[in-house]
């Protein structure tokens, strides 16, 4: 079994205080995450549920199929339901995993101190990188904006190996039910994309809707600016629908301009996140578009074949970037694309996707390029 993270040991070493009807939310993604669960399924724990909004970990969820994992981006509707077919309307204990945006952070922890029942607590882990320093500061004031005033305590339970376990605890006395049920209306940003001469003028009637720990936020980043101004014309075919694919679609921006191009297309729009997809449909719905919307870690689950396979690709992170997994995205993209199809990606300039690219179509076409950023394409 794969070694404890810093953050699970913290929250092991307390877990004789996570009893009775216990959620769990934001789990760590990896194979690991079996470390953490299995401990806490002691007699003293009633029921167990767990909130997932990576697709990489809800897979890694087979061994806790009793626990009903959920990948889920809002939590709302799945309320007030038996512990065999939804959430519960009321925990003992809520353990959340501190995401590394501190906006996702404020977002989860104002859907879930509402869950809990009076008496109950909350539970915040995670490392210094994550932030989990100053997230006091955060639970406060998000409490003091979804609980009862004067109805809880606030504390730094326990830390070690530069890592934190935070601690609210709500009073006995709390009046829960008299929290304001919550919408994720105001935490989404609507925002246009900038206007543009080099671009089509239709591109510009686009409205993007996007949540709180979606990539680029509320705004359109360099690289996928490049490519909506590089975007490759799909000929219409009077014999049948021509298919594209956005993998890693964000906020679908990227699949929605070749939609409002061309409308007569089918777009998939596939991601790991589960709040990316909320935010594609959201988006779609918003712009009047209709497009499948997908969660898959990369390419499992997705069978068909594409025309055209486009891509702003998550596989680099900071100064880190994982080859391997670049590698698998683009040799098994060949496998994906009809006769003439085409992979379009854009990438930080300095990365290696070229050689792979090249190796695995035997040529490699530099469509336009930045200081920062390059569009790469190759055809069957």
């Amino acid at each position: 079994m794969s070694s404890l993270s810093p953050a699970a040991e913290l929250l092991l070493r307390n877990q004789s205080q996570i009893q009775g009807q216990v959620l769990m939310a934001h789990l760590p993604v990896g194979d690991g995450v079996d470390n953490v669960l299995q401990p806490l399924l002691a007699p003293a724990v009633h029921s167990l549920h767990l909130l997932i909004d990576d697709w990489r970990s809800f897979n890694a969820m087979n061994g806790f199929k009793a626990q009903e994992p959920r990948f889920l981006p809002l939590f709302q509707a799945y309320l007030g339901q038996d512990s065999e077919t939804g959430l519960l309307d009321g925990y003992d204990n809520i353990v959340l995993f501190m995401p590394k945006a501190k906006e996702q952070a404020r977002f989860l922890i104002a859907q879930l101190l509402p869950l809990l029942k009076a008496g109950a607590n909350f539970w915040l882990v995670g490392e210094n990188k994550s932030g989990i320093k100053s997230a006091d500061k955060l639970v406060q004031l998000v409490a003091e904006a979804v609980l009862p005033a004067g109805s809880f305590q606030l504390s730094k339970t326990d830390k070690a190996k530069k890592s934190v376990l935070l601690n609210l605890h709500l009073s006995a006395e709390a009046n829960v039910a008299a929290s304001p049920s919550f919408d994720a209306t105001p935490w989404q940003v609507e925002w246009p994309l900038p206007k543009d001469d080099e671009r089509l003028e239709i591109l510009n009637e686009l409205k993007l809707l996007s949540l709180p720990g979606v990539f680029s936020h509320g705004r359109l980043d360099e690289g996928t600016a490049l490519m909506l101004k590089n975007l490759p014309r799909i000929k219409a075919s009077k014999i049948r629908q021509r298919r594209v694919l956005d993998m890693g679609c964000g906020t679908g921006v990227i699949g929605m301009s070749l939609l409002k191009r061309s409308p007569e297309i089918a777009v998939s729009f596939c991601d790991v996140s589960a709040m990316a997809l909320e935010s594609t449909r959201r988006s779609l719905a918003h712009n009047h578009m209709t497009g499948e919307v997908i969660a898959s870690d990369m390419w499992q689950g997705i069978e068909e074949r594409f025309d055209l396979i486009i891509s702003n690709p998550p596989f680099h992170t900071g100064q880190s970037t994982d080859y391997d997994l670049a590698e698998r995205f683009i040799r098994q993209a060949k496998k994906h694309l009809k006769r003439s199809g085409e992979l379009r990606i854009v990438a930080n300039r300095f990365l290696k996707y070229p050689d792979i690219i090249e190796a695995t179509f035997g040529h490699c076409e530099r469509i336009a390029e930045t200081g920062r950023f390059c569009v790469w394409s190759a055809k069957i």
